[in-house]
């Protein structure tokens, strides 16, 4: 049988024959926190939808975009989804499959399609946002009211300075400083 292992990740860690020379202090490293958060919101809705829709997050948040936005092109769902062009097209291939959503030619732009939803997705849609919307509730009862709105401020602030931070400009002076 196998001996587990006593140390600590930050004992190995200082044990290994190349350190590095300034680790990250996850448990303060925003990035990470952010993401980790992200993962764990996204992991159980995928499992509840996934276990009384048959539908994962990935369909869900085109479902919910559509709901929200109306028809819109894929291309446009890749920000608000949170995922890469490749799954926002996979997810809308399952939810075109299974008769959720139709697409149809962009009037203003000939080589353009957008995507909405059909009868069948908005009856999904419609039965998924209580779940969705209790979901949301529990999660900021954890926050009193002060707190949630001081949430939803700095969240902005941080998609502002995300904005800023990943501009062209800023990463290429960003570099020059190292």
């Amino acid at each position: 049988m196998k001996k587990k292992s006593t140390q600590t990740p930050s004992t190995s860690a200082a044990q290994t024959p190349y350190p590095v020379s300034e680790p990250l202090d996850l448990a303060h490293h925003m990035p990470f926190l952010l993401s980790e958060v992200a993962r764990m919101l996204s992991i159980g809705a995928s499992r509840t939808f996934q276990r009384q829709f048959g539908l994962g997050v990935r369909e869900w948040r085109v479902l919910a975009i559509l709901g929200d936005q109306g028809p819109v092109s894929a291309a446009a769902m890749v920000g608000p989804a949170a995922f890469d062009k490749a799954t926002v097209s996979r997810a809308i291939n399952t939810l075109e499959a299974n008769g959720h959503v139709e697409r149809l030619p962009d009037e203003n732009d000939g080589r353009k399609q957008l995507v909405r939803l059909t009868e069948a997705g908005v009856k999904l849609h419609d039965r998924i946002v209580p779940i969705a919307k209790m979901r949301a509730k529990v999660l900021e009862s954890a926050l009193t009211a002060q707190e949630r709105a001081l949430f939803f401020a700095t969240i902005e602030k941080l998609k502002t300075q995300v904005e800023w931070l990943d501009s062209e400009e800023r990463n290429n002076a960003l570099l020059s400083e190292k």
